[in-house]
């Protein structure tokens, strides 16, 4: 599914806030429960061994699970954080490509629940995260 240009999910993406601190981030697949993000591993994400930033992988967690929540969510509500995990399974090397999956598990009236998965070009995961969202009802 390819996002219009005004769409919220797409005017949210790298454009303001913390994320934008992620240089390179594309948005990719978004279908009614699922959202998709790319980001190259460059200097400007790693940590001082030369991986991928926790911090960073916290942030895709989130930004991909935010639009996710917004593609299942009948009023395209973005929510407000009020829980975030992610367990770290592997590093990501500078060069990778790192791919955010994120699926909406619940999304109700007052909260919504995601998935995301992030692995890099080879398939191997790097991290898992969950998150739930405020929806503000």
């Amino acid at each position: 599914m390819t996002l219009p240009a005004d769409d919220p999910r797409r005017q949210l993406l790298g454009k303001h806030g913390f994320d934008a601190a992620l240089p390179g981030i594309e948005l990719g697949d978004v279908g009614g429960n699922t959202a998709e993000l790319t980001l190259p591993v460059s200097e400007q994400v790693v940590n001082m061994v030369g991986t991928l930033h926790g911090g960073a992988i916290a942030t895709l967690v989130d930004v991909a699970g935010t639009i996710a929540i917004m593609a299942a969510d009948q009023e395209h509500r973005p929510g407000v954080t009020t829980d975030l995990n992610v367990s770290y399974f592997a590093a990501g090397r500078l060069g990778d490509t790192v791919t955010a999956r994120a699926r909406t598990l619940k999304s109700g009236k007052t909260l919504a629940f995601v998935s995301v998965h992030l692995s890099n070009q080879d398939g191997t995961l790097l991290a898992h995260g969950r998150m739930t969202k405020f929806m503000g009802r």
